[in-house]
């Protein structure tokens, strides 16, 4: 998996400005240095490379107030994308931003973009300025959500959160939330404190029903993501516990590793989606779940 660092030597930042000019400014035939402006000393940047040190996708964040961060100049090379590179880097500045206790982010978003920021939670506020003559850019907001996880679709992981709480009253019990939500991952929380056995360590039932609910939810948001809806059932499971869980419970989903195919639901009324879902106590994996989960109209 790509990571999401700092530039930091000479090279870098040679590397980051050319990638951020060869995407954004060299089609329109614009010179170099365009692609930088005053604000740079003062801001945030981000990249990601691949094991190879190629630069593969870049971004900024500054500060137009105390309360206001803006996103800049994000560019992903024209052959890595649709490998989610964007998505890592918005995540990240978001992360900055919210720690910095920013209450909006603003960001300025060619219209080939739109769809991908609205699915992180931006809204289209007003219709902005035309770049080089033909390039229609619209102002988006985003608030600082009540979880700063929910990056991707946040008014799905509330839904999804209330969901929970109301029709599974055992998942408010055992203090199981929704810790995030990205494009690569989902993941979940619980209280250990109201799942304990005998021996100071999480019940296993309870590792279960964790792992259950984790699945489930991927599968809720995988259907959203194609516009679909549908009864969940766990039709079948099996788990292998590896360590007992002493400290702090998390399960995820890596998203990519889902298989089946949802969109039968549309021609067949049914479909399967196979999870994986690793748990984990701290950064320590305790349990690995598979379930099979069918889902009918």
């Amino acid at each position: 998996m790509f990571q999401v660092t700092a530039p930091q030597s000479s090279e870098d930042w040679q590397d980051y400005y050319q990638l951020r000019w060869q995407v954004l400014r060299a089609p329109w035939e614009q010179p170099r240095g365009s692609e930088q402006d005053d604000l740079e000393q003062e801001s945030e940047h981000r990249f990601i490379k691949n094991n190879e040190g190629d630069v593969l996708a870049v971004a900024r964040l500054h500060f137009n107030t105390q309360q206001q961060a803006q996103v800049r100049y994000m560019a992903v090379s024209e052959q890595h994308r649709g490998q989610r590179l964007g998505g890592r880097l918005l995540h990240e500045l978001e992360k900055l931003a919210w720690n910095q206790n920013a209450d909006e982010l603003v960001l300025y978003a060619r219209e080939r973009a739109l769809a991908f920021y609205e699915g992180h939670g931006y809204k289209v506020v007003e219709k902005a300025h035309l770049a080089f003559g033909d390039i229609q850019h619209w102002k988006m907001v985003k608030q600082n959500p009540s979880e700063p996880g929910w990056f991707r679709h946040p008014d799905w992981t509330q839904v999804l959160q209330d969901t929970w709480r109301e029709s599974i009253p055992i998942s408010d019990a055992m203090g199981i939330k929704v810790e995030s939500y990205t494009d690569w991952q989902f993941s979940t929380r619980a209280d250990l404190k109201a799942n304990l056995n005998l021996h100071n360590s999480m019940f296993a039932g309870s590792v279960y029903s964790m792992a259950t609910l984790t699945g489930w939810g991927a599968t809720y948001l995988a259907l959203k993501e194609l516009n679909l809806e549908g009864n969940i059932v766990l039709a079948d499971a099996n788990i292998k516990y590896l360590k007992p869980l002493t400290t702090a419970p998390r399960a995820t989903v890596c998203i990519s590793e889902c298989t089946g195919k949802l969109i039968e639901l549309e021609t067949h009324g049914k479909a399967k989606y196979i999870v994986p879902v690793t748990v984990y106590d701290e950064d320590v994996v305790v349990a690995q779940f598979e379930g099979i989960f069918v889902v009918k109209r």
